[in-house]
């Protein structure tokens, strides 16, 4: 491991003093430590200020944390009730009984309009907006690190310009891994004049990169498709995965709606599209040839033990969740779960964000707020307190990473 220590290298040791560790073995060591732990460390010496800032070991760290996987839960409609709390995933198990901090964090937003956007690489984007018109929206970004508490500069500011008050842009975020490089993708449903609602025009979907490192939107190729839940954000919104983003879409669309109507869909319209943020180019996926007709409630997609899964309600008696075991090869696909809603508790669509590793337990979320540990082995289902409901719930990964 290369660490640029050299100007900063602690004096060797002299037959009286105490052995010093190597450079490369103090980072190896280091990078076992919350991040908590190594911001007061850094205010201990220059040498240690220098390792734990080195964006090598960044990178090391970032890579042990993603071995304790969390999920950042958001409440509030407002900035006066907005708080949030980051989680262990192992903690469910011993504690279900989750409460939210009382304490709003104020400091975070300064608009009514907000919503996060997702999490990657402990780093939350949010996206703001304050002018509301019937034709655009001034928005702009913002990047936050619970972990560390470094919040960015507002980023990304523009006029989000549309006909139509309900599809206005939709945002996803994730990490180029080819530039080392931090990506915002913005996707608004048009016509071929732009009007919402022409039943002769297919709609497409326009699409926008964000690139925080040099703070500027560029266009780039359309989606010839048109993605399901248009409106309010929704676990549709781009699922990231290794470097791309993902959608479930429709194709051949010719009507937008701000909600899901089974029988206005044909089965093969149903697809996924994959943004490769690198080459900033997609590729269309087919959902797996097990989903034999329409579901009536909106189907998602979701990331599960580094892989593409597709999860749906079936015959509203119970939730299906298949894996794509290899990404972008449809014969991959393998069904891992079919489980009944009596077991759950609750009917409706429940998004899966965690397996353990001994696949038997599951942690789901619903639309209605709800958070569920899922023990597959022996039918047992035990419901996360839910007071106040969550507006979003996001992976999350604590880490040293920041944005300015």
């Amino acid at each position: 491991m290369d660490l640029p220590l050299s100007q900063t290298r602690r004096p060797p040791s002299s037959p009286s003093s105490p052995p010093i560790l190597p450079d490369e073995i103090m980072a190896e060591v280091l990078s076992f430590l919350p991040v908590k732990s190594l911001i007061q460390m850094k205010c201990v010496s220059k040498f240690f200020n220098s390792l734990i800032s080195d964006p090598t070991f960044i990178k090391i760290h970032l890579r042990r944390s993603a071995r304790n996987p969390q999920l950042t839960l958001v409440s509030g409609n407002s900035v006066a009730d907005f708080r949030f709390v980051t989680l262990p995933i192992n903690s469910f198990l011993d504690n279900p009984l989750i409460t939210i901090p009382e304490k709003p964090f104020h400091q975070l937003l300064d608009t009514v309009h907000y919503w996060l956007v997702g999490s990657c690489n402990g780093l939350l984007c949010f996206a703001h907006y304050d002018s509301f018109t019937n034709s655009y929206r001034d928005c702009w970004l913002n990047f936050y690190n619970p972990a560390t508490n470094a919040l960015s500069k507002k980023l990304g500011h523009f006029k989000d310009y549309c006909k139509h008050r309900y599809f206005f842009s939709r945002y996803a975020f994730g990490y180029d891994n080819l530039t080392d490089n931090y990506k915002v993708v913005a996707l608004r449903v048009v016509g071929g004049d732009e009007e919402i609602g022409d039943t002769e025009t297919q709609l497409r979907t326009q699409v926008r990169v964000f690139s925080v490192a040099d703070n500027v939107w560029r266009d780039i190729q359309d989606f010839p498709v048109g993605p399901l839940r248009l409106t309010l954000p929704s676990e549709n919104h781009g699922v990231y995965l290794n470097g791309s983003l993902n959608w479930l879409a429709l194709r051949n669309c010719y009507s937008a709606d701000r909600f899901y109507h089974s029988y206005d869909i044909t089965l093969d319209q149903f697809v996924i599209i994959s943004l490769d943020l690198g080459a900033e180019r997609h590729v269309q996926l087919m959902p797996p040839r097990g989903l034999d007709e329409v579901p009536l409630i909106e189907p998602t997609i979701s990331m599960l033990m580094e892989s593409l899964c597709f999860c749906y309600d079936f015959k509203q008696t119970c939730l299906v969740i298949w894996q794509m075991k290899e990404f972008g090869v449809g014969e991959s696909w393998t069904q891992l779960y079919r489980i009944k809603y009596q077991n759950l508790q609750h009917t409706g669509c429940w998004l899966p964000l965690h397996i353990y590793e001994n696949k038997n337990t599951l942690v789901l979320a619903n639309k209605r707020g709800l958070l569920a540990i899922y023990d597959w082995e022996n039918n047992r289902v035990e419901i996360v307190t839910n007071k106040p409901r969550w507006a979003f719930c996001k992976d999350y990964v604590e880490s040293l990473v920041s944005v300015r």
